[in-house]
């Protein structure tokens, strides 16, 4: 077991260090193509950054048996927004605190662009919806709410780029490759795409091991596999969105960094729900229920602080309490 934590501790040293390679070119390409915060951050950034976690899905269900890889997939598709709406934002909130009291942010309170009601309003909608295949038991019924939720995730990116605009970045670090290319070179958003491929390719690799280890985490503890899913593989692979929320919320980027976490949400409750819909039985258990249960409260919560535009450090730290309790039925009592 010791050999699998150690894989585990790796995978998540070298994403961390191709999520700050992201952070550093998306945020840069963003102010280069003149769009706003809150379309590069709900938009963009999630878009690549949710590789791992595809990539997990997808060796999960095609890789390992059916019954160990359907629980680890769709523990997987859970426990993002689980973790995103409990540890994740509470580290964004710590990171604003720390900011603040060493005099690098003016206020420990989040300004955040009202644009970012839009995921907010998506997520508490559709994320119960993922439950109603489950009850049903119906085939052509997972199909139908599996094109539903693709359907709406268009309309969603539709809807942020008419606002793309909205809050431009005005100021963005120079991408780390730049600074050792030729001062000659002219195309520097190819520079940056470049870089990008290689932070994507590093994510790759750092989360190619993480189903292997999970399965044999399961084994050897003796849990479900979807309900350590849940906890385990979010932890590793939240880590890009992670350190992009907390970057951008400690240089007082606040849209972006909200933006960043509640982005990646959204595809939780649309493309990767649609894709287990398409590819599995969905048979959930308590643990599932469980993620949207309290995600859902958590989402409403922030959704009510995103409409006043004012988000305190502390009101982010709400949602740990709500992964400590999942963590304590699962690993303690092995609900």
């Amino acid at each position: 077991m010791s050999h699998t934590i150690l894989i585990l501790l790796g995978s998540m040293a070298l994403v961390f260090v191709a999520a700050l390679t992201f952070v550093n070119a998306i945020e840069w390409t963003g102010y280069k193509l003149h769009l706003g915060g809150s379309f590069v951050s709900a938009i963009l950034s999630p878009l690549f950054t949710s590789l791992p976690e595809l990539i997990v899905i997808l060796v999960a269900l095609f890789a390992y048996t059916e019954k160990s890889g359907e629980a680890i997939g769709i523990g997987t598709i859970f426990g993002e927004p689980l973790m995103v709406s409990s540890l994740s934002y509470g580290l964004v909130g710590i990171a604003v605190l720390m900011a603040y009291l060493i005099k690098r942010r003016e206020s420990a309170v989040l300004v955040i662009d009202k644009t970012l009601i839009i995921p907010y309003v998506f997520i508490t909608i559709l994320f119960p919806l993922t439950l109603v295949p489950s009850i049903i038991h119906i085939k052509a019924v997972n199909y139908i709410f599996g094109f539903i939720f693709v359907g709406t995730f268009m309309f969603y990116m539709w809807l942020m780029y008419r606002r793309r605009m909205v809050e431009a970045i005005d100021d963005a670090e120079q991408p780390y490759l730049l600074r050792i290319a030729p001062k000659t070179v002219h195309n520097q958003i190819a520079i940056a795409v470049v870089q990008l491929v290689i932070a994507v390719s590093l994510l790759y690799i750092g989360s190619e091991k993480m189903v292997g280890s999970v399965n044999d985490l399961a084994r050897s503890i003796n849990v479900s596999p979807m309900g350590l899913a849940l906890i385990v593989i979010p932890a590793a692979t939240a880590i890009p969105e992670t350190i992009s929320a907390l970057i951008w919320g400690y240089r007082g980027k606040d849209t972006l960094s909200v933006g960043a976490l509640v982005g990646e949400k959204v595809l939780y409750c649309t493309i990767y729900p649609a894709l287990g819909l398409f590819l599995t039985s969905w048979a959930l258990d308590v643990h599932a229920r469980l993620s949207v249960l309290f995600t859902t409260i958590v989402s409403l919560m922030m959704l009510g602080f995103i409409a006043r535009q004012r988000l305190s450090w502390y009101s982010l730290c709400l949602g740990v309490f709500f992964f400590v309790g999942y963590s304590i039925l699962v690993l303690l009592f092995r609900v």
